[in-house]
């Protein structure tokens, strides 16, 4: 990641790991409530580390050694690890979906503003509502929309990705195994946001091809200009 690359300044240089994988993808103006979206952090076992300069490569291993005072297993570290990068994993596919939905909002305002008071795309116009009012539900359903800063959530109960971040702040404490009712927690939220994603994806898969055909039968313009206006008289008085 370009965040993690070492920076080449004149004398001596240091890059220090955190010994945590990529956090989960964010879009703007997140904001959670108790919940974090941070990397898992590497188990203990060997690795290596690899500068690249200029195309040219060295390697050099090392090893995270355990914590002597934990008394976690090999199996513990491990269910834990496999256990964050599937809330990861799932955050990121939660947020890379709203990002989208925001992408195709902004489309749909620009398409019904332009044709806006133009009676004869009306159902072009309905159409691009209908789908409007199915994302903002599907988004609204993921994420806490009204969130404008961090004690908004006081007024405004979380929602799923936020429910399911805060396993992230509460499974990464310490070195132990996942409890079960962790699991069973995550194996409900899960649920609940892959059945809003499976409904994003009817949208991708059925809405927004039938509009897109729609705008193609009723031939509206990509680019939308106004009619120039009558060029004013000229002549001498």
């Amino acid at each position: 990641e370009n965040k993690d690359k070492l920076t080449a300044k004149e004398g001596m240089n240091r890059f220090v790991w955190d010994m945590r994988y990529p956090e989960a993808s964010r879009f703007d103006g997140i904001i959670l409530w108790g919940g974090g979206m941070q990397g898992p952090k590497a188990i203990p076992g060997n690795y290596k580390a690899k500068l690249t300069v200029n195309k040219e490569s060295q390697e050099t291993a090392f090893t995270i050694l355990p914590d002597p005072r934990t008394k976690a297993t090999p199996e513990d570290r491990a269910a834990q690890f496999t256990f964050l990068t599937e809330v990861r994993d799932k955050l990121t596919e939660t947020h890379d979906a709203i990002k989208d939905i925001r992408v195709m909002r902004a489309q749909l305002n620009t398409l019904k503003g332009n044709l806006k008071g133009q009676e004869n795309y009306k159902d072009v116009i309905d159409s691009a509502t209908a789908i409007d009012k199915k994302i903002t539900a599907i988004e609204e359903a993921l994420y806490q929309t009204k969130n404008r800063s961090g004690q908004d959530p006081l007024n405004y109960p979380i929602r799923l990705n936020n429910k399911l971040a805060n396993l992230v702040g509460q499974v990464s404490t310490g070195d132990f195994r996942p409890t079960d009712q962790a699991y069973a927690f995550k194996k409900e939220i899960t649920a609940q946001i892959d059945e809003q994603l499976n409904l994003y994806r009817q949208v991708q898969a059925q809405d927004v091809p039938a509009l897109n055909r729609l705008v193609k039968e009723k031939g509206v313009d990509a680019i939308s200009v106004k009619k120039p206006e009558t060029a004013p008289a000229t002549g001498s008085l």
